[in-house]
């Protein structure tokens, strides 16, 4: 237990209200919300922001690590496209969306920043995992499908806007 607790005590100040940030953003997602396509893209915008940190943030050599993020934000973009609920309504006249509540996004979000504080503990724990071409490997694929999962949900939701 006394590790935990030095984790979190140890843990950068800036690091606590980010995490709330993106749990709010990932909460909003809960209730039925109508918005307008831009704010739609927030979310996703940082996701894929904490996904390019992921890929940035290790010494490994990057030649397998970028194929399979690449990779890994493409099979995250179908996963996502096929967890936008069906009755997503799209109001042309106002320019909104009207998008039913899930609790897909905020599992996503939650799944982002338990790694991202995985990542951070790894790393200033362990400096030396940096070089690490394994873990480097595992922690950008997975940030990139994590990404590509709320990516996929907005790419849709923008196809079902473009149709209406």
């Amino acid at each position: 237990m006394t590790e935990i607790t030095a984790a979190i005590a140890h843990t950068p100040i800036w690091v606590w209200p980010l995490f709330v940030l993106v749990l709010y953003l990932g909460a909003r997602n809960l209730t039925e919300r109508e918005r307008t396509p831009l704010s739609l893209v927030v979310l996703p915008l940082v996701m894929l922001g904490f996904a390019l940190v992921n890929l940035v943030a290790n010494a490994a050599d990057k030649t397998l690590v970028i194929p399979a993020f690449i990779f890994s934000f493409a099979v995250g973009i179908a996963i996502g496209w096929n967890l936008v609920p069906k009755a997503v309504a799209v109001d042309r006249q106002h320019g909104t969306i009207r998008v039913p509540g899930s609790f897909a996004p905020l599992l996503v979000v939650i799944a982002i920043v338990i790694l991202r504080y995985i990542i951070g503990y790894s790393y200033g724990r362990w400096p030396e995992l940096r070089g690490d071409p394994a873990l480097a490997l595992e922690f950008s694929a997975t940030g990139a499908l994590l990404a590509g999962i709320v990516w996929g949900r907005i790419v849709r939701i923008g196809a079902i806007y473009r149709r209406a």
